[in-house]
């Protein structure tokens, strides 16, 4: 079977009992390399997103599809914060700060999307273009915006969800081959780790102004649309922009592309009085400029 009829036909499993969740969870026992891909909703009364599916991809077999509404989070802790058990996510940071944000401490994510950016030269590095370019697989992604609150989810979004997670896998051991063929490995796949205590660094204020980012046509997407949301916000409160937040600020929050408070804490810009003061409209702001 070639890799696109493999990634076409996920088959999956859906987990919304929590009497069974331990028992699914349990046959996944010893494997040390999982696709995880989240979905989430946005509680406008609360500012911030919710998670509603994590979505757990063994190399073979059914994709684990837990609908954490359901059966909560708890039995998920043994797996997202096992160091052997690495955890492949495209911008895995997003995914880490969804898992943080409900109180788990992942230990072992994978991010695909430096590895894409350090070994093809692409207008857009998003999963769907990256899918697409290895192996010739246009990817739907109409479903991510779609209500990820209700109940119950449709099949066409169960088998969306699913596959993101098969295919980050498999798009990983493509980028991993590929990295090997030019002697890229070790020094890309140690950028592409994220290491625990990354998004629990103390909330200090940067002083000296990063290196410019290079940001990819996609990247600079986003921060047009972050700077429309920062000239509303600043003629809403009569202030310059520029006191909302800075142009780097803005490229740094597009490169980076945080899910958490304590994400925020490592843009460049971003001090502890703001984040407190701004943050979760933030948050919304990038989640909204980034789809």
């Amino acid at each position: 079977m070639s890799e696109a009829n493999f990634i076409a036909e996920t088959t999956w499993r859906l987990v919304d009992d929590p009497a069974r969740l331990p028992s699914e969870l349990e046959a996944l026992a010893g494997e040390t390399l999982v696709g995880l891909d989240t979905e989430t909703y946005w509680e406008a009364a609360a500012k911030r997103s919710r998670v509603s599916l994590v979505q757990i991809a063994p190399p073979a077999g059914d994709v684990l599809v837990v609908d954490v509404v359901a059966t909560g989070v708890e039995p998920l802790r043994a797996l997202v914060e096992a160091p052997s058990v690495r955890m492949v996510a495209h911008n895995a940071r997003f995914d880490d700060g969804v898992l943080r944000a409900v109180g788990l401490d992942p230990r072992g994510f994978i991010d695909t999307l430096p590895m894409s950016r350090a070994v093809l030269s692409l207008v857009s590095h998003s999963l769907a273009a990256v899918t697409e370019h290895l192996f010739g697989l246009p990817l739907d992604k109409s479903l991510q915006k779609s209500n990820w609150r209700r109940r119950p989810l449709t099949r066409a979004q169960l088998a969306y969800a699913a596959r993101d997670a098969r295919v980050t896998l498999r798009v990983y051991e493509e980028l991993k081959r590929m990295l090997a063929e030019r002697g890229l490995s070790e020094k890309v796949l140690a950028a592409a780790e994220l290491k625990p205590s990354e998004p629990r660094a103390p909330r200090r204020r940067r002083t000296v102004a990063p290196a410019p980012f290079v940001l990819t046509p996609e990247d600079k997407r986003v921060v047009t649309r972050l700077k429309k949301w920062r000239l509303e916000r600043a003629h809403a409160q009569r202030v310059p922009a520029y006191m909302i937040c800075s142009d780097r600020t803005l490229e740094h929050l597009a490169r980076e592309r945080p899910a958490s408070l304590e994400a925020l804490a490592s843009i460049y810009g971003l001090g502890e009085s703001k984040i407190k003061s701004l943050g979760e409209d933030l948050l919304e702001a990038l989640r909204a400029a980034a789809e």
